[in-house]
């Protein structure tokens, strides 16, 4: 039996070797640049947001197609299932909860991806508007006396209750977007093509990763405009945390959203509702962990989350990155974060086993003042170094 468990504990932290995958530079048009780190595509544009689009679309024209087709046959986008011409109603009503720049963005891409104004509308939505189902994200930040150097050090699980979206991991990209007549550049780690942005960092710094919390805040505030966007946009124009601030303070989730902030100094968790915010610090001299859950004591009106499978481990995993956390105060930096990130909720971490109903499918690690991210995903490349400093103009 303890054989067993040190060959677990092995294997849980095998995926912690990172390492810096030369990027390779595989495409040019209209000033946009596609690299390769691996089996990850990184794509960086410049200009306005429609040349940006049309940038990516050119870049990314063969996995668009292929991504296309994969996501049609497995919704069944067209079928009596799903009517082409109610999905393509709803993602355009969805498209115009968004600011002018991300629907620029999109008719960029339609122009080049080969797909076409429509087609893109739908590519650049119905993967996570169809085939999302229970949100169950984890993050963690630490800073001050709990990392070596006293920076900020971030990690982030992005995890699914459903093993549907598996096939798409080869489509995750990275998206450096470079824009004119914006304060910021921003890279943005989603899969491809995406405007339900998930998680992105600054050229200030300033990082974010976005979690569900519909099960503890499930009203939705159906006229709002889309929280993914507004997220982008605080990036696209913040620089300082005081500015997070006062974006929290002004603007209102169209869901129960939990959203991880950190700069290379601080960090806190925006349990961000529908009616109301709250700013989370677990320990106020440097850590923060959530996993969907509402934990601030204020909150009088938020819904219990059940222990256990029925409630996707939220408590387990929150509490795991805490102990996590706190045993690691003063040595965490960005390898020992990558073993937190690494490690299963059976042995003590925050991430779902590979055989589980419940899905880890990708894993960031962040290093904001030094602009480096590390991703782990799931099933295409373990841990992999991704320097922005030179890709941000």
């Amino acid at each position: 039996m303890k054989r067993l468990f040190w060959l677990l504990v092995i294997f849980s932290c095998m995926a912690t070797f990172a390492w810096a995958e030369e990027l390779k530079l595989a495409g040019e048009f209209e000033g946009g640049k596609l690299y390769r780190a691996g089996k990850i595509n990184v794509v960086v544009m410049k200009g306005n947001f429609y040349q940006m689009g049309r940038q990516y679309g050119e870049l990314m024209k063969n996995e668009f197609g292929e991504f296309y087709d994969m996501m049609i046959k497995q919704t069944g986008i067209g079928t009596s299932k799903a009517p082409y011409e109610v999905v393509l109603a709803d993602c355009k009503a969805g498209l115009e909860k968004t600011p002018f720049y991300v629907r620029e963005w999109v008719r960029g891409m339609g122009e080049t991806s080969n797909l076409g104004a429509d087609k893109q509308i739908i590519a650049s939505q119905g993967l996570m508007a169809i085939l999302f189902s229970g949100g169950a994200c984890s993050g963690m930040i630490a800073w001050g006396p709990y990392t070596k150097d006293g920076a900020t050090v971030v990690g982030r699980n992005w995890d699914l209750g459903t093993k549907a979206l598996e096939p798409y991991q080869k489509f995750l990209t990275v998206a450096v977007f470079n824009p004119t007549g914006y304060g910021q550049s921003v890279a943005d780690i989603n899969y491809l093509g995406q405007i339900m942005w998930q998680s992105g960092i600054n050229q200030s710094g300033i990082f974010y990763d976005l979690q569900n919390g519909a099960m503890c805040d499930p009203t939705v505030a159906k006229n709002r405009l889309s929280s993914n966007s507004a997220l982008m946009s605080m990036l696209l124009e913040s620089t300082s945390f005081k500015q997070v601030d006062g974006f929290f303070d002004a603007v209102r989730s169209e869901g129960g959203l939990l959203i991880n902030v950190a700069d290379p100094k601080q960090g806190a968790c925006f349990e961000w509702g529908t009616a109301d915010y709250r700013k989370r610090v677990d320990d106020g001299t440097g850590l923060v962990a959530s996993a969907n859950n509402f934990t601030d004591p204020s909150w009088r009106s938020m819904f219990a989350i059940p222990d256990g499978k029925n409630g996707g481990f939220t408590k387990e995993r929150t509490a795991n990155l805490l102990a996590m956390g706190k045993k690691e105060r003063g040595q965490i930096d960005a390898k020992k974060m990558m073993e937190i990130f690494s490690t299963t909720i059976p042995l003590g971490g925050p991430t779902f086993p590979v055989e589980g109903e419940l899905k880890t499918y990708y894993s960031i690690v962040a290093v904001p003042k030094d602009l480096k991210l590390w991703l782990n995903v799931r099933g295409l490349q373990d841990w992999t170094e991704i320097d922005l400093k030179t890709m941000f103009y």
